[in-house]
């Protein structure tokens, strides 16, 4: 059974101490002993509340205590993460930044390395060219040489013109008056020039003939095209017998159409009379040096 209360004690002596008038003096003091006893009792009960109640207003002032530390460390954090937010964002927009100037330097570094490979060719090309143009002068070189008594003598001059070599034969020492037969004198040439380019086995030539513009019209030569042009072939069937390859030669006729003179008087038309044998560029050097774009 719990203890019954010391305020149902007092309670209890209260009602019965009128009743106990004529009780016993030893009941009396026990009356007063336990009377004092729930005084006590209440003092230390009250003691002990005061205790409990100073322990909890300490515990109560030490959690008010730490929920303003805390509300101030949110209150710090709340700030730090809004500088964060901020810095998040700005950097996102470098990040974004930075990323289109990647995305620009990707397609200039394509650009450049397209121009970079188009300029390599071209320099390639031009390289190609330019040992076209050195054989070209050290072929021109030796064929002066090689020619000089036919130059001496007057029945060749050969000169470099829009980037060909031309090797130049007057006609008079090939071709009598509206004739294509080549005679003695010209057939003596050609051999000689015949020999030389029969050597040179990596290039190609064209027999071009040309006319004054005295115009010409018997059967076998209508106009000045047929007798350039058949003076052109009769030239290159003789280098053929000479040695040259073939599929090396071309012959082409123009008429009175590229002058070198007036065909003003008897000198001018004289030299406007020739053949010319060209030697025509390296077409592999000139289609290597076509880079698109």
């Amino acid at each position: 059974m719990p203890p019954v209360p010391w305020s149902w004690r007092v309670a209890t002596l209260l009602v019965v101490l009128p009743l106990s008038a004529c009780v016993k003096k030893s009941t009396h003091q026990v009356a007063l002993s336990n009377l004092e006893q729930a005084r006590q009792e209440q003092a230390a009960l009250r003691a002990e509340l005061q205790r409990r109640e100073a322990e909890l207003q300490d515990e109560i002032d030490a959690q008010a205590a730490e929920a303003a530390t805390l509300r101030a460390r949110i209150a710090e954090l709340e700030a730090e993460m809004e500088r964060l937010e901020t810095r998040l964002a700005r950097e996102t927009s470098r990040f974004e930044e930075a990323r289109d100037e990647v995305h620009r330097l990707e397609v200039v570094l394509g650009e450049r390395g397209s121009e970079y490979q188009r300029l390599q060719q071209r320099l390639q090309s031009l390289s190609a060219i330019e040992r076209e143009v050195r054989e070209r002068n050290e072929i021109y070189e030796d064929v002066i040489d090689r020619f000089r008594s036919l130059i001496d003598g007057g029945r060749v001059s050969v000169a470099i013109a829009r980037g060909r070599m031309v090797i130049q034969l007057p006609q008079d020492i090939l071709f009598e008056s509206g004739s294509a037969v080549i005679g003695q004198e010209g057939r003596e040439t050609l051999s000689e020039i015949a020999g030389v380019l029969a050597e040179l086995d990596d290039r190609r030539f064209q027999v071009e003939g040309h006319t004054d513009n005295v115009p010409i019209a018997t059967e076998r030569f209508p106009s000045n095209w047929e007798l350039s042009s058949a003076r052109a072939l009769s030239v290159v069937q003789l280098l053929v017998r000479g040695g040259v390859a073939p599929e090396s030669l071309s012959g082409a006729g123009y008429g009175e159409f590229q002058p070198v003179a007036s065909n003003d008087d008897r000198e001018s038309r004289r030299r406007n009379r020739r053949i010319e044998i060209v030697m025509l560029p390296n077409l592999d050097v000139i289609a290597g040096t076509q880079v698109p774009g």
